[in-house]
């Protein structure tokens, strides 16, 4: 088996891990806590207008879970890629994401996706998503700056933040090794460059 082929038997394999954890979470937790949910608004809407304290807590502590659940649920089952390719798809998703965190996103672009194939994007977008997440649950930045470099072959990708940074190595929960894993799906590579107090960018390079 080839490097490509081997590559590509490891992509499909936790795509397949990473749909069966999807489902799991929205058949199990996701459901439960939209059930819970539910019975607390009809709790505290008999309360007329009183509803208790301790209450009113728990339940905005089920809305975040559930929150959080579902953006769980959108990172590990991400949408294909729309028939206007995946540059349009992300500026809209960066769009969507700066209206819900605060955050700004520029997305600049050299070249055109026209020569990268499927999978090649289906990776890009991936790695942009899972990078904005990173910025949001890490970095403290108020801007990330996305950079679609297809005019030289191999293609660049590069996701920056003016966050907290951190030196050392990435520390837990970077979600870094799932990316490395996605770039080496395509024969490419990825790297992070990070400078505490300064930043973080990653790069991925498409293949050769």
């Amino acid at each position: 088996m080839t490097d490509t082929f081997a590559h590509q038997a490891v992509d499909d394999a936790v795509g397949r891990e990473r749909a069966r954890i999807a489902r799991e979470l929205h058949d199990g937790i996701a459901t439960e806590l939209a059930g819970a949910i539910s019975l607390f608004k009809v709790y505290l809407e008999r309360q007329n207008g009183q509803p208790d304290e301790t209450l009113t807590n728990v339940f905005e502590i089920l809305e975040g879970a559930l929150k959080a659940v579902r953006e769980s649920l959108a990172e590990l089952r991400p949408a294909a890629i729309g028939p206007e390719g995946v540059v349009v798809d992300l500026r809209r998703q960066a769009d969507e994401f700066s209206r819900m965190y605060g955050i700004r996103v520029e997305i600049s672009t050299v070249g055109t996706e026209d020569m990268v194939s499927t999978q090649q994007r289906e990776v890009v977008a991936q790695v942009v998503r899972e990078s904005l997440t990173n910025v949001r649950r890490h970095s403290g930045s108020t801007i990330c700056r996305v950079r679609l470099g297809f005019a030289a072959r191999p293609f660049l990708i590069e996701i920056s933040d003016e966050g907290r940074g951190f030196g050392g190595g990435a520390p837990g929960g970077y979600g870094l090794m799932g990316m490395r894993e996605r770039a080496a799906g395509i024969g490419g590579r990825l790297e992070v460059v990070s400078t505490r107090g300064r930043g973080t960018t990653v790069f991925l390079f498409g293949p050769n």
